[in-house]
Formats: structure tokens, C-alpha cells, sequence
């Protein structure tokens, strides 16, 4: 009796020390789909849970993913009705436009809608030259990598607000998860990159249309979001948001020829096995409240320890499991409830 008592502590020591993924055994998710992405993460929108991830804090060129940090920080900062003139640096930047000429005046609503649905450098430069306080685009982007730190996205280092190749020009998968969760708490950002199509007043006195680059918007119900990107440094990237049944997913594909199709079947994996990626996973992407009262990660993540009980949370579950089937064999070996 007293050799299973101590095999059956040790089974519950054990299964503690495994964790809640040991613990979870039973509602194990289904295997996860074959990808190809260099790096990539899938997050649980609501409970800010990482259910998946592949090199995620792996630093990646972002190509125009970028420019969901510098609408965020514009958002921050500037009013939707204050106006802003296209300058000579951003009617001759390289890549994508909105195609304004030099002088042009829009609103930054609609400098804001010709970032995120046509991807415009041309905007995010007028909106960076806007938002700065000396003026450059320099200035913006001390204000955009303060954002990002201030959110928890400590592993990169943006060098300008549109996303074209630069040296050091860096982020990841796991950053750019945290940006685009933050991003996604700001109704106006939401509105603007889950629109298919916006009119906007023109420069010439015509209406002129945005029509999204995220052809996930057409091509999956549920989608919501929220960009795509494309440099020879950073291959084909998209950051798409998903909801289904009242839950929201965000998908960070970076570096894949089959970013749509590898995100569309991170979703549909991630859907079907919702309650047991909840239950297994680890990690989060939520900001740290205290230094004092919480744990962090490497990338400045909550890895939150119970300040009274000092056991961590992550692994209470898995000793409720453990106590369970500890109980259960010492139940069948009629150790402690024996018949008189």
C-alpha cells in the first residue's frame, strides 16, 4: 500500500511538473496544418491566448504590415478631421500609392483609408510627416517604436511607416500579433481595414475609390482584416482577423508564397479546435500590468504568477487534473475508501 501511495504521489508531482498540456491530454487538438511560412503565430483575439505559432519571435522584414503600427499611432495622435498636403518626398515614394499629387490637401480619415486599403507609402509618409512633432519622418518613427514598446512589442525596431526594405527595418510574428491585437480595440481602425471599398474625395474635385488588397475580405466569410504585404526582403505577408460563432482569431503569415491559403487553414484549424488550443495554451500576448506582481517573457510577455498562492496559473489546472487521477487510482486500488 504504501509503494502505490508513493507511485501516486509521484504521478501527481509529475503531472504538475508537465504542466496543463499534460493535463489536457484528453482534449488534445486535432494535428496542425502543413505550412510553409517562415514564421507565423495564431491568437485567440478575445482571451489574447497564442494557440499557435511557428518562429514567432523570429525577426522578419514586415513589409506594409507596418503600416497597421503607423495607423495606430496616428490614431493616437491626430484628429480624423485635420488635413494634411501631399508633399514632394511622398508624391515620389517608391511602392505602392494612393497616387495623389504633390500639394493635394486630404483629410487624415482619408489619408488613413488610403493607407490600409491601397497600401499607399505615399500616405503613410503625409501622415508621418503630419503626426511628427519636428515635422520628419524620423521624428514619427520615434513615436511609433515608443508605441510598439509600450504595448509589450519589445523585439522590433520600425525604421519608416511604410514597410519598404531598410537595414534594420524589424519585427515578428509575435509583435506584429500584439500591434495588430491593440490595433483591433480602435473602432475606426476595424471599420477601415474590414471594408472591401471606400470613396474618398479626390484631388481633381472626383470621387475616387480604395479597393482593399486583402482579398481575404472576398474570399472567406468572417474575415475582418486586416493587411497584406509584399517586398523582396519579406516575401508575401498577411495579417488577417477571422470571426466565427462570436469569436475572433488573427493569423500572422510571414514569408509564404501561400499566404492566403496558410492562413485560411490556420483559421479553420484554429475554429475547430478552439477549446482545446484555449486549454493547452501557454503563452499570451496581453501587456504585462506590473514588473512586480507579474512575470515576463523575453518579448515582455505575461507569463503571470499568483503574487498570494505562488504557484503559477498556467499550471493550476493541471494539478486539479493531477489531484483527480491521483484520487481515481487510489480509489480503484481501495486505498481509501476500503469497504469496513
Amino acid at each position: 500500500m504504501r509503494s502505490t501511495l508513493r507511485g501516486c504521489c509521484a504521478l501527481l508531482v509529475a503531472m504538475a511538473a508537465l504542466g496543463p498540456s499534460a493535463a489536457f491530454a484528453q482534449s488534445a487538438a486535432t494535428p496542425e496544418p502543413p505550412t510553409t511560412m517562415a514564421s507565423g503565430v495564431l491568437v485567440d483575439l478575445q482571451t489574447k491566448k497564442v494557440l499557435w505559432a511557428k518562429d514567432d519571435r523570429a525577426q522578419r522584414a514586415p513589409a506594409s504590415l507596418t503600416k497597421i503600427l503607423t495607423a495606430l499611432t496616428v490614431l493616437d495622435r491626430a484628429h480624423l478631421e485635420d488635413t494634411a498636403v501631399i508633399s514632394s518626398a511622398a508624391r515620389n515614394a517608391r511602392g505602392g500609392r494612393m497616387y495623389a499629387e504633390e500639394g493635394w490637401t486630404f483629410t487624415i480619415q482619408d489619408l488613413l483609408w488610403g493607407l490600409m486599403l491601397q497600401s499607399g507609402n505615399d500616405a503613410a509618409i503625409t501622415l508621418a510627416e503630419k503626426v511628427s512633432p519636428d515635422g520628419t519622418v524620423e521624428g514619427f518613427m520615434k513615436l511609433a517604436n515608443a508605441k510598439a514598446i509600450s504595448l509589450g512589442a519589445t523585439d522590433s525596431s520600425f525604421q519608416n511607416p511604410h514597410g519598404l526594405d531598410q537595414p534594420g527595418h524589424m519585427t515578428t510574428a509575435r509583435d506584429l500579433a500584439i500591434i495588430t491585437g491593440a490595433a483591433m480595440e480602435d473602432p475606426v481602425f476595424v471599420q477601415m481595414v474590414s471594408s472591401k471599398t471606400h470613396v474618398v474625395p479626390w484631388g481633381d474635385g472626383q470621387p475616387h475609390m480604395f479597393i482593399n488588397h486583402n482579398k481575404m475580405l472576398w474570399r472567406a466569410p468572417g474575415a475582418i482584416g486586416v493587411k497584406t504585404g509584399f517586398t523582396e526582403g519579406a516575401g508575401n505577408c498577411l495579417i488577417s482577423a477571422m470571426n466565427r460563432d462570436g469569436h475572433t482569431l488573427v493569423a500572422v503569415v510571414l514569408g509564404t508564397p501561400n499566404h492566403y491559403a496558410e492562413s485560411t487553414a490556420l483559421f479553420d484549424w484554429g475554429f475547430a479546435n478552439l477549446e482545446a488550443l484555449r486549454a493547452n495554451s501557454t503563452g499570451d500576448i496581453r501587456k504585462p500590468v506590473s514588473s512586480e506582481a507579474f512575470g515576463t517573457g523575453p518579448n515582455g510577455l505575461d507569463v503571470t504568477e499568483s503574487s498570494t498562492s505562488g504557484v503559477p496559473r498556467l499550471l493550476l489546472p493541471a494539478l486539479a487534473m493531477a489531484v483527480t487521477v491521483t484520487l481515481g487510482i487510489a480509489f480503484r486500488q481501495r486505498l481509501i475508501f476500503q469497504r469496513p
